[in-house]
């Protein structure tokens, strides 16, 4: 998809109309010289040689000077746009350094965008729309953790009673594995790891054993609905990636649809 020129808003059309008129002016009666070559292949030039009038020279370096102001202007606004970002880069991160930096900027685009943009309403409201949109969506996708995390929050909040077995070991490190629920003095679970062991357990001198249930019906019931818990957290992860990818292809559509045209 080609730049294409965006309708102005018709409060803006004084300002280029000048623009317009000259060029609406050109005429075969005006022409004063033609020749063979590149527009701008003598831009820089020996003002006595080619006999550039002295006003047109005086334009020329106060378009100049304009020029190296506004460099200016910018290099000192960008510092203070850019400086936390800049600062947070990383020569090897990959994909979080590339997201902040269009973050950043589609950012700074979006408030110009809304303070100075010379698009007709309906095309200026569509480029901030899909530039936030944008913004939304790559901050989901520069925690790629979340995802999972989300998904995973809503699961355990439909079984806040479960818990896991927290392992300390002589070496001062700990472990988190399994879930299990409360049942009479014990706890009823599924262990995680090469040998899981499932049923009642209590603990016995501070390690945790498998032992008779009291009640092997609710025990049974148990173990039946933290399978379905088990469940439930393997479909959170696919639900998590599904989304994960639903993002990068919208990423790629609005990126499609919009990058040239995100300009005023």
């Amino acid at each position: 998809m080609l730049m294409r020129s965006q309708p102005l808003d018709p409060k803006y059309s004084k300002k280029f109309e000048q623009h317009d008129k000259d060029i609406e002016n050109i005429t075969e009666e005006n022409i004063i010289s033609q020749r063979i070559g590149e527009l701008f292949d003598d831009w820089e030039f020996d003002r006595a040689k080619r006999k550039v009038s002295f006003k047109t020279w005086i334009c020329w370096k106060h378009r100049k000077i304009k020029e190296f102001y506004y460099n200016s202007k910018y290099t000192v606004r960008n510092h203070f746009i850019w400086h936390k970002t800049i600062k947070s880069l990383r020569p090897w991160e990959g994909f979080s350094g590339l997201i902040n930096v269009m973050q950043t900027h589609l950012r700074d685009y979006i408030e110009t965008e809304e303070k100075y943009g010379h698009s007709e309403e309906k095309f200026k409201q569509n480029k901030i729309a899909t530039a936030k949109e944008t913004v939304e969506l790559l901050e989901r996708m520069n925690e790629p953790d979340d995802y999972s995390i989300r998904c995973r929050n809503k699961v355990d909040a439909k079984y806040p009673d479960y818990k896991s077995l927290i392992t300390k070991y002589e070496n001062g490190s700990t472990s988190s594995s399994g879930r299990f629920i409360a049942q009479g003095n014990g706890w009823t679970g599924m262990e995680s790891g090469k040998h899981p062991r499932e049923g009642y357990f209590e603990f016995i001198d501070g390690i945790f054993e498998l032992e008779v249930s009291p009640d092997q019906n609710e025990t049974d019931m148990l173990i039946n609905e933290l399978k379905m818990y088990n469940e439930a957290v393997s479909a959170a992860y696919m639900h998590a990636e599904t989304d994960s990818n639903e993002d990068f292809d919208r990423l790629g559509q609005l990126l499609k649809d919009n990058l040239y045209s995100w300009w005023d």
